[in-house]
């Protein structure tokens, strides 16, 4: 089965898969709640997993099945951060997109080998793993792309994130990023001790907040180290000075 949001990926991702007579694609998903739906309804052996997806991320998906009836999992993304360093704890296998055949045809083998020899207790315990190594760790950087090129920026660099439908630009000095990953994901990876959720379509970096300002309405904004001001939801003023006033 392939789960995957783009449909070129999708396409891409069938192309590769039909050049192996041992293969049937049985379904598609291009989001997270119809890929949990159709593994409980198709139970394949085998899942194309894309972890940023709409309505539910990779993680999500695993959390709503049980690692333990996950049938075997071979990771796509184009997210090089925290998540990839998880796979490597969990000695689970990801393609990083964009990959080469040979690189996804290795993946395929091995995900074959393990089903074939019946090691999907073995995965199921790297997939716990995986989704403990995902409650301890914290994302610290980002890996953002720029035509053929790509490059790291440092979590503490960036002063605040935009939400941009399921994607997130990140504002870092004059530079502006754009990443596929929704800003409720962010809001769970990042350390909630360095970025605070103003409201639902902007996060800042608590050590780039100089000041608060209330208007006359009583409507509140943080004013940045560059003089940027972004809007603080009512609701979170109270939650924001606490957060501000938290020892790290």
């Amino acid at each position: 089965m392939i789960a995957d949001d783009e449909q070129l990926a999708r396409e891409g991702l069938r192309r590769l898969l039909a050049t192996d007579a041992e293969v049937t694609v049985v379904g598609e998903a291009a989001d997270g709640r119809r890929t949990v739906e159709a593994i409980k309804q198709l139970e394949p052996d085998l899942v194309l997993l894309d972890i940023q997806m709409p309505e539910m991320d990779g993680f999500e998906v695993i959390r709503a099945i049980g690692a333990d009836r996950m049938p075997a999992v071979v990771f796509v993304t184009a997210y090089e951060s925290f998540a990839l360093d998880a796979f490597r704890v969990a000695a689970l296998d990801y393609l990083l997109k964009p990959f080469a055949d040979d690189r996804f045809r290795a993946a395929l083998d091995r995900a074959k080998r393990a089903i074939k020899d019946g090691h999907l207790h073995e995965l199921a315990e790297r997939l716990n793993a995986l989704l403990d190594a995902g409650r301890r760790e914290h994302l610290t950087r980002f890996v953002v792309k720029t035509g053929d090129r790509a490059h790291v920026v440092k979590a503490d660099d960036v002063d605040w994130i935009e939400a941009a439908d399921y994607c997130a630009r990140l504002h870092a000095g004059a530079s502006v990023h754009v990443i596929r990953v929704s800003l409720s994901d962010l809001e769970r990876q990042l350390d909630p001790r360095g970025f605070f959720r103003l409201h639902r379509s902007a996060m800042v970096n608590l050590d780039r907040v100089r000041r608060i300002e209330t208007d006359k309405n009583g409507d509140a904004s943080v004013v940045l180290a560059d003089g940027n001001k972004l809007k603080v939801a009512r609701s979170r003023r109270a939650a924001l000075e606490d957060a501000l006033g938290r020892p790290a």
